[in-house]
């Protein structure tokens, strides 16, 4: 999974910016990204720009969207969760009963609809929709933070015994690498220097919510610079025995 760093621009972020924004932060095209992954580009193009409605089965697009977002290097379950949460607010999700026909008479009761039935359906839309809606916004707080990193690579190897971590999460998100806090700017970027042992190391970053759902992922450096020669001092030329 390979770490970006992008800031953040001052509007509100949704699924197909979230989507772009990784993509620019690879500095590709959606046409050079249609081309390594074999998905067309209107499917990128409708992800991209929230126009889930223009996909004829978003429910068959998921295996798309998880190729794309994995080539990428993104955090997957981000990504799905944010793509479900995306259909539910279209009703774009379609059932299986929606295919097939069907076939009903009218009763007596379809000819009966008074005040009283309105107010009963009205009160239990709302609840309904009050329910979807409290339901959308805990789904919404409790899902993984979004973690973008841009250094170290993975398997990165150090000319200098320190590694630079740099990222950029939610604003809102605390963030921790090897256990040591990293300051988060208002625009979720975060950047820390640590002190690296010779051999390989990992780096372990966290990025947590104030509700404690986490995100965390690790990279390994390598810092295996030869040490400094030293001279040998010839003991028999000083006369020493």
């Amino acid at each position: 999974m390979t770490f970006l760093h992008k800031r953040v621009g001052t509007g509100p972020a949704t699924f197909g910016t979230d989507l772009r924004d990784l993509r620019e932060l690879h500095n590709l095209t959606i046409e050079q990204v249609a081309r390594e992954t074999k998905i067309r580009d209107t499917v990128l193009r409708a992800l991209e720009e929230d126009r889930l409605s223009d996909i004829d089965d978003p429910a068959f697009i998921v295996r798309h969207l998880t190729t794309y977002v994995r080539h990428l290097g993104g955090y997957e379950p981000y990504f799905l969760a944010r793509f479900r949460a995306k259909l539910e607010e279209l009703h774009a999700t379609r059932k299986t009963s929606d295919l097939l026909p069907r076939t009903r008479g009218v009763r007596s009761l379809d000819l009966m609809v008074g005040p009283h039935l309105l107010g009963v359906l009205g009160v239990v839309l709302l609840a309904v929709g009050l329910g979807g809606y409290v339901w959308w916004q805990a789904e919404a707080v409790n899902a993984p933070p979004l973690l973008v990193v841009e250094s170290p690579l993975d398997g990165e190897r150090l000319l200098h015994p320190i590694v630079l971590v740099r990222g950029r999460t939610i604003p809102e998100a605390y963030v921790r690498v090897n256990g040591r806090d990293a300051a988060v700017d208002g625009n979720g970027a975060f950047e820390l220097t640590l002190d690296v042992r010779r051999g390989t190391m990992i780096v372990s970053i966290v990025a947590r919510r104030r509700r404690g759902s986490e995100t965390v992922i690790e990279r390994r450096v390598v810092y295996d610079r030869p040490l400094p020669e030293t001279e040998l001092i010839d003991l028999s030329a000083t006369g020493t025995q």
